[in-house]
């Protein structure tokens, strides 16, 4: 069962990797990222970075949508991780049953604008979460579950 989906920069770090994971009781993390997946160092860096006890997968868009019958299967609890706004976009209007997507952690840019304490969106981005709400997925911006949550307004 999918738990929670991500979008944050840093992939899998202490925040995701802990804070989250434990918060959610996940016992394996997706993390959907076209860069990551094609990079070996990359994607052993996230493997040392996950909790020992939780599984990790690393996937492009393409393959996440391709392999969603078989992770919908699984008796896990599932975090979805994603490491910029435009694969996110990309798998949700695929797979347009993620009903609430939290803007964890995106990195300030040229051209951004600030929507939270670490949520900097540019023009791109912002036109990828219009995409992603025209799907009717809610945008809520949540750095730790401790935190408030706050919905993006664009």
């Amino acid at each position: 069962m999918i738990k929670a989906v991500r979008v944050d920069h840093r992939l899998v770090h202490g925040q995701v990797a802990f804070t989250w994971t434990h918060f959610l009781a996940a016992t394996r993390i997706i993390v959907i990222d076209d860069a990551a997946a094609s990079d070996e160092f990359q994607k052993m860096a996230l493997n040392m970075s996950k909790p020992a006890a939780c599984k990790l997968n690393i996937f492009s868009v393409e393959k996440a949508l391709e392999k969603m019958p078989k992770v919908e299967a699984l008796n896990d609890e599932i975090f979805v991780v994603f490491g910029c706004v435009k694969d996110a976009a990309r798998f949700i209007e695929g797979y347009p049953k993620v009903k609430e997507i939290n803007f964890g952690g995106i990195a300030k840019k040229e051209g951004s604008k600030q929507f939270s304490e670490v949520v900097y969106l540019d023009d791109q981005e912002i036109a990828y979460a219009k995409r992603i709400m025209e799907c009717g997925t809610q945008i809520i911006m949540q750095q730790l579950p401790s935190t408030k949550k706050e919905k993006l307004i664009l």
